[in-house]
């Protein structure tokens, strides 16, 4: 199971978790977000992150289309998730630049996906919230167990150190046949921005145990 920590704001911190095995690492270029990155490194500090192995994410949300082109060269970003409501043509000129990540965020119901399955090269799927995810909550998984899921999918929303059994269980389910990474967040952190990293070494252990 490949791991993502997203909403990460130390670079020293980011270090550690590629040394770590982690895959993937988001940052937060959303103004209104807790985590957003640009609050205390620039651009440029990320496109000098020389990382061994996990791959830069930049989360965005309903970024104009001509700035997340500009953020994604300059800060040599590896892929884009984009977690607002972007149409699915926006999302087929960001796949162009690079591999591209849709969030779906899952209420009641389980959310339509079947027009951007040849826009994106992955799903997340979150917790609705009307504040475009960071909710710390869970949705329902019983949602999606039983779907057949076409696209590689990021499993998200206030996922913790007690999920471990549950994300074994969802592996084997319908769905996670295309299951590819959890996305950890809220859950492990000191304030926002600032990851517990023994506690992420721990749950990485534990669910690939």
């Amino acid at each position: 199971m490949q791991i993502k920590v997203c909403g990460m704001t130390q670079m020293e911190q980011v270090k550690q978790l590629d040394e770590m095995g982690v895959a993937y690492i988001g940052f937060i270029f959303y103004p209104a977000s807790k985590r957003f990155v640009l609050t205390k490194n620039t651009l440029q500090d990320i496109a000098d992150l020389q990382l061994t192995q996990a791959k830069k994410v930049g989360v965005f949300v309903n970024e104009p289309l001509t700035s997340i082109l500009d953020i994604i060269k300059t800060a040599q970003l590896d892929m884009v998730q984009l977690h607002g409501d972007e149409t699915v043509a926006y999302c087929k000129r960001v796949q162009e630049e690079v591999s591209t990540i849709k969030v779906f965020r899952v209420g009641d119901s389980f959310p339509n996906f079947e027009e951007y399955v040849l826009a994106v090269d992955y799903f997340l799927f979150d917790t609705d919230s009307q504040w475009y995810g960071g909710t710390g909550q869970h949705f329902n998984w019983e949602i999606i167990k039983s779907a057949s899921i076409p696209t590689p999918f990021f499993l998200s929303g206030g996922i913790g150190i007690n999920d471990v059994q549950g994300i074994q269980v969802m592996a084997g389910t319908k769905a996670g046949k295309t299951m590819l990474a959890v996305d950890l967040n809220s859950q492990f952190e000191e304030k926002p921005g600032v990851k517990q990293i023994e506690k992420i070494k721990k749950f990485i252990q534990d669910v690939n145990h």
